[in-house]
């Protein structure tokens, strides 16, 4: 229970810090709201890394690569919540719609520049990063003692929180789950950097783009489509996902007598 206060602590004073930064409009403010972020991810890091001094940096931030039979997972669990986080929001502002709640500008509009390479690195290169370094490195290591099932609520729920904006809260949660499975399914932090960056790249497009799919009368294609992909990605996850734990299982089980260990040496023959 400590544990969950002292991680639960940290991120409150960033998500605090970094929403009141959001309320203010000045010049550059892309460029220093991001390099808030930056350092108050990279504190945030060194506080719960210097409290578990026993586990090497290595093991913490979990740094060690994704397997290459990890990389079809990889590339479902992407699509998967690329398309189940923008079907969220549609569903999100369709019920608000009906309340006559109209949701703000998604927050990328802060971040909306003319230089595209600037956008690139703010919305998709640095969060990617050092986001990942903190939620799903040092907080779901800081919460290594807790249950497994708590530690992605903990961390999901506060990476949610620091994106600020009470109507994204959803999908962000959603992301958030998705990008801490992946790390505990394949056992690095570079698996969900990816999944993030390519997430955060086609969520800043569909952003740019929205008003155009609209007029052209594309965007009702453009769901139908994101629909299809969600259902195919959730069921390769699923699939793939079991598939990897049962090989795991059988590689861990010992064989109980001579005739089992024939019996799998005959199946590998063939």
């Amino acid at each position: 229970m400590k544990r969950i206060i002292l991680t639960a602590g940290v991120c409150s004073v960033i998500a605090v810090v970094l929403k009141t930064v959001s309320f203010f409009d000045f010049s550059n403010r892309e460029l220093i709201y991001t390099g808030l972020s930056i350092g108050l991810f990279i504190l945030g890091s060194i506080f719960l890394k210097a409290t578990s001094p026993k586990i090497s940096r290595k093991r913490f931030f979990r740094l060690q690569f994704f397997q290459n039979d990890d990389f079809k997972l990889l590339l479902h669990m992407t699509f998967l919540v690329i398309s189940g986080g923008f079907l969220i929001n549609l569903l999100t502002i369709t019920v608000l719609d009906l309340f006559g709640t109209t949701i703000p500008n998604s927050s990328f509009a802060m971040f909306d520049s003319d230089n595209i390479w600037l956008s690139v690195v703010t919305v998709a290169v640095i969060p990617a990063i050092f986001e990942e370094l903190f939620f799903r490195g040092a907080v779901l290591s800081s919460l290594s003692s807790e249950r497994t099932i708590m530690a992605i609520l903990v961390s999901s729920v506060f990476f949610a929180a620091v994106h600020g904006s009470i109507y994204y809260f959803v999908s962000n949660f959603f992301a958030g789950v998705i990008f801490t499975l992946m790390v505990y399914i394949t056992g690095s932090l570079f698996s969900s950097m990816i999944a993030h960056f390519l997430n955060n790249i086609l969520s800043y497009v569909l952003f740019v783009y929205s008003s155009r799919l609209t007029t052209v009368g594309f965007d009702a294609i453009v769901v139908w489509g994101l629909a299809f992909i969600f259902l195919i990605a959730l069921y390769n996850t699923v699939s793939a996902t079991a598939k990897k734990y049962k090989e795991k299982l059988k590689l861990d089980r010992p064989l109980v007598n001579e005739g089992e260990l024939i019996w799998e040496k005959r199946k590998e023959k063939k």
